[in-house]
């Protein structure tokens, strides 16, 4: 009885006659019956095999070539499926090894721009803590209460627009360097001006280059 081998080269003419003398154990018997089912060519040389009794060696002979040619062609199949294999497996390296890179240089990009970020945030802490200096030192409610009830012109009619002026703070609390930045014309931007003069005065910022903006309602 012939035993299995697990390569391709198991399968020749002796081991097609075994079968059809029955000689081959059922496994063995089963194996050959499943590469005839899968493969045609085998399916043939065992019809051949089975139609010629005297099977003579000339026969035999040229079966077993072509037999082996059919085994080298399949071991030449997996071995290009391997090759084809190990190649989509570099491939597929080398386009990670890509993303990774890119997704490092991203990393290394974004860290170096946070490491700047402190500054910039010490710069708007301090600019919030001289803006939350620079208030009046009534308060904002009473200030702007001073500013309705201290408005001449609104007190004759509304108009609904506004006034916008910015200032600094001088040391004394009191506003300076005032200018218009939005006007509405003659009576109104100089009282918008007034009531900034002569309103209450401020707390001095710890730095007197900021400005105050804002808008005078008429």
């Amino acid at each position: 009885m012939k035993e299995i081998v697990e390569d391709n080269n198991w399968l020749d003419i002796d081991v097609l006659e075994d079968y059809l003398d029955g000689k081959l154990d059922d496994k063995m018997m089963y194996r050959v019956e499943r590469e005839a089912l899968e493969d045609p060519f085998v399916a043939q040389a065992l019809a051949g095999l089975s139609e010629s009794p005297r099977r003579s060696r000339q026969s035999l002979s040229l079966l077993q070539k072509q037999l082996e040619t059919r085994v080298a062609g399949l071991e030449d199949d997996k071995k290009k499926s391997v090759i084809t294999g190990q190649r989509l497996s570099i491939a597929a390296t080398a386009a990670l090894i890509f993303i990774l890179g890119g997704i490092i240089f991203w990393m290394k990009y974004n860290n170096s721009q946070q490491a700047k970020a402190p500054a910039v945030v010490e710069v708007n802490l301090d600019l919030a803590h001289v803006l939350d200096r620079m208030k009046p030192q009534v308060g904002w409610p009473a200030y702007f209460t001073y500013l309705k009830e201290n408005n001449q012109l609104t007190k004759k009619e509304q108009l609904g627009k506004t006034v916008g002026v910015s200032f600094t703070i001088g040391k004394d609390g009191l506003p300076a360097n005032i200018m218009i930045d939005k006007s509405l014309g003659g009576a109104y931007d100089a009282e918008a001006l007034r009531l900034i003069k002569a309103g209450p005065a401020w707390e001095v910022p710890t730095d007197p280059a900021h400005k105050i903006k804002l808008s005078i309602d008429f």
